[in-house]
């Protein structure tokens, strides 16, 4: 077809962002405009320029004037025959004589905007699809080990699901009413669920273990109701006004000690990383139940600022990274604490971005085969900075969701989150 040609002869074939090409629509339309306008323009200005010249009454003003007038009408229209003599070239040099290069170009223009609205809303939805069959799995072991460990007749999945829904409900239920109860009545801005959080929440931590000097596990009961352990790892000698890097594990290390110890990121910061040569504090909170959202990113905002007040942090050096679920995580925190952070590393996870987010340095990480990831983490990206924020992608080639997490043994991405 005509359209397919022109399409792939133009450079809006290279194109891969919807905006992209709305922009050239735009600029296609001013073209149009200008080419029709140039020509009177330059007609009254010359009528101007006689006439000064009739009214300095010198003949050699008038004379040069005229001559000027001849060029700049010779030049308007040119400029006026500018969309014919495209409309020439083009239809010579694709055999289409009756198809105008304009109309064409608009035509694939418009197809390009609806395909790549459809490709971005695809990528979105089967982004949605993976990390719910990622939650559906993992829900499924957990199942399987309850009813492994379960006495007498087991129940259904269905029936076993329903049931910690609604105790879920039910300590959701009961920490809002505590959380209210303590503060008068006043929501101050927190609320259970996905729905955004603007509030913090203070707390008290306790050893539960050392694993060696400098990483220990610890309780964080946060005021709200929520109770996490976390890893936190210091350098061998703590002095005030280090900065912090808060880790934000996936849906596989939820309520796991074990797990989220075992994690690349916390392996190198212990074990790997010279915590004395460029020294920081590192947290890493363990989620109670899947999912951070709602009271639990409250109640890590709270462990933060407790963390903040133990050690004296730096206040311009906090950065909040994530994998997967805590990808997601990560996202979530810039758009309810925005500011609070310096830098932000979010790793194959994605969530909605609003005002708050593009006041932080973003550097997204995805792997190369993860396409359900990749198409909602470059809407993100696209949107962060074209809301004047400052935000990059960085797709790893050949890594998986299961390999993508190596990536944090890295001292450049250590030294990029520092710098900022």
């Amino acid at each position: 077809m005509i359209i397919e040609k022109c399409g792939e002869a133009m450079i809006l074939a290279f194109c891969d962002k919807s905006y992209i090409v709305e922009i050239l629509l735009i600029v296609k339309t001013f073209f149009k405009i200008a080419c029709y306008l140039a020509p009177v323009l330059i007609i009254i200005v010359s009528m101007i320029h006689i006439f000064k010249s009739v009214m300095s009454g010198k003949d050699e003003d008038l004379k040069d004037s005229l001559k000027v007038t001849v060029k700049r009408i010779i030049a308007g229209l040119l400029i006026a025959f500018l969309p014919a003599l495209t409309n020439y070239i083009f239809t010579s040099l694709i055999d289409a004589s009756e198809v105008e290069f304009l109309a064409c170009f608009e035509a694939a223009s418009k197809e390009k905007v609806a395909s790549l609205k459809a490709k971005e809303e695809a990528e979105a939805e089967a982004q949605k699809k993976a990390e719910a069959k990622e939650d559906e799995a993992k829900l499924r072991e957990a199942y399987e080990k309850e009813m492994k460990d379960k006495e007498g007749k087991r129940q259904s999945f269905e029936e076993w699901r329903k049931k910690k829904e609604e105790e879920e409900r039910k300590q959701r239920e009961a920490e809002q009413r505590a959380r209210e109860q303590q503060q008068g009545g006043n929501n101050d801005g927190t609320v259970s669920g996905d729905a955004p959080v603007g509030g913090t929440t203070a707390g008290s931590s306790s050893v539960v273990s050392s694993k060696k000097p400098g990483v220990n596990v610890l309780q964080f009961n946060a005021n709200n109701g929520v109770k996490m352990k976390y890893w936190e790892i210091t350098p061998t000698s703590v002095q005030s006004g280090l900065p912090l890097i808060v880790f934000l594990h996936g849906v596989a290390e939820t309520d796991s000690v074990s797990g989220v110890g075992g994690l690349p990121i916390v392996s190198y910061v212990a074990n790997e990383w010279d915590r004395n040569g460029r020294p920081f504090v590192f947290l890493a909170p363990i989620a109670p139940s899947r999912g951070w959202s709602g009271e639990k990113l409250v109640a890590v905002k709270g462990l933060i600022d407790s963390t903040v007040s133990k050690y004296n942090i730096d206040t311009n050096h906090i950065i909040i990274t994530g994998m997967s679920m805590g990808g997601s995580g990560t996202w979530k925190m810039l758009a309810n604490y925005g500011s609070f952070f310096s830098a932000a590393v979010p790793m194959s996870g994605c969530s909605s971005v609003n005002s708050n987010t593009v006041q932080v340095p973003i550097l997204a990480i995805v792997g190369g085969n993860e396409s359900d990831y990749i198409g909602c983490m470059r809407k993100n990206v696209n949107k962060v900075n074209n809301s004047g924020g400052r935000a990059s992608l960085d797709v790893k080639s050949g890594a998986s969701h299961g390999t993508i997490q190596k990536y944090y043994k890295n001292v450049e991405l250590f030294n990029w989150m520092l710098s900022q």
